[in-house]
């Protein structure tokens, strides 16, 4: 079994679009009113809008994604500049993790984190 995705629900796709391109850094590899994508070597993260479909879901807190990065504090400073809502003060450390999780503007929690060698 192998991991393609991880998914959240949006309420509002142009708005999250825009918070992820700010986020990632990136353009999405699908942009649709129903669901978005963006593409990473190991798995793909979406936005859908279970909405369009009719449907109702919970948005916001139903998923934690995690993505490691090179630099944690850099990519704190920089989503701390966007819309995003920083879940706790400063960057938690345990042992080499070292992470700190936001907010998205549709209420999810994503987490940040990075292993110092």
């Amino acid at each position: 079994m192998t991991l393609s995705s991880v998914y959240v629900g949006v309420e509002h796709m142009e708005r999250a679009l825009e918070f992820y391109r700010t986020v990632f850094e990136t353009e999405p590899a699908q942009a649709e009113e129903r669901f978005s994508t963006f593409e990473f070597d190991t798995a793909d993260f979406g936005l859908y809008d279970a909405g369009y479909d009719g449907h109702e879901f919970a948005v916001g807190d139903n998923c934690v994604p995690n993505f490691e990065v090179d630099d944690v504090e850099a990519a704190r400073d920089r989503i701390e500049g966007t819309a995003a809502e920083l879940a706790h003060d400063g960057i938690l450390e345990f042992g080499d993790y070292r992470t700190f999780q936001f907010v998205d503007t549709e209420g999810n929690t994503i987490e940040v984190f990075s292993i110092d060698a």
